[in-house]
């Protein structure tokens, strides 16, 4: 059974929802506001997330929370709006939704629409599974823990911990980048990460993002109590996050 949960606010345009997607196969929960189904979603991880789109700047400010919260970016997220505005739709697809589907074309599209999302994650999940993996049992022989060896399509590559920029949460994956420019998808959580990366080189500075200490370029004070830092020959930036940031002070005491 898969998951939905319907965001809105007491609307009753979504309320038949239930009847365009098959019971057997869906479980449909509706939001009590979408405050509170951003926190749902957020807290809870359903299989897929529709959107009632009603209320301008609001809703793209919700959506855009969304699609950027590094637990709910991989979700699936249509949105239904009750209008066919084509700035609209291009604002809300931009911001990073999967599909925008007007109320009027909701039972011609809405069950396609679920079920094309629904399998490309799926099928996402299964290549990152046959293709895209860690060797654990291979990982840091004893006396040697310096590296990982990983596979890549069915090639391997080793993987010095010394060579690592950061690592990012995906779920059960994390991502590698490396001084080399290499992005490696591995079946490794961060915890995992943080028992086996030794601790004088390597920083967590968000629950999902790790950071070498060596590749750091420099850290901006943005306020009171949030810091960004510039790795080495990234564009790319990361934010600490408040519950790290008292860790950085103490690591790079000013």
């Amino acid at each position: 059974m898969r998951k939905v949960l319907v965001i809105e606010n007491a609307s009753e345009e979504l309320k038949h929802v239930e009847s365009l997607l098959p019971q057997t196969d869906f479980e449909i929960y509706f939001s009590h506001n979408k405050k509170d189904g951003l926190e749902i979603a957020v807290r809870y991880l359903p299989d897929l997330i529709l959107f009632s789109f009603s209320n301008g700047k609001s809703d793209l400010d919700l959506i855009k929370k969304i699609c950027d919260n590094e637990t709910t970016s991989d979700l699936p997220l249509i949105v239904i709006s009750n209008c066919s505005s084509f700035e609209q739709q291009r604002a809300v697809m931009e911001l990073g939704a999967d599909d925008y589907i007007p109320v009027t074309m909701l039972e011609i599209s809405l069950f396609n629409s679920v079920r094309k999302r629904l399998e490309r994650l799926t099928n996402i999940k299964i290549r990152l599974n046959k293709e895209i993996n860690t060797f654990d049992e291979f990982t840091s022989p004893p006396g040697k823990e310096d590296h990982v060896l990983v596979k890549i399509g069915n090639k391997l590559k080793l993987v010095k911990f010394s060579e690592i920029v950061c690592v990012t949460a995906m779920k059960e994956y994390s991502k590698i980048i490396t001084k080399d420019g290499y992005k490696i998808i591995v079946r490794k959580s961060l915890r995992n990460w943080i028992r086996i990366l030794p601790k004088n080189l390597f920083l967590r500075i968000h629950r999902a993002t790790i950071i070498n200490l060596d590749c750091i370029e420099k850290i901006i004070k943005t306020n009171e109590r949030t810091y960004t830092v510039h790795l080495k020959n990234m564009e790319e930036t990361f934010d600490f996050s408040h519950r790290y940031a008292n860790i950085m002070r103490h690591t790079f005491p000013t």
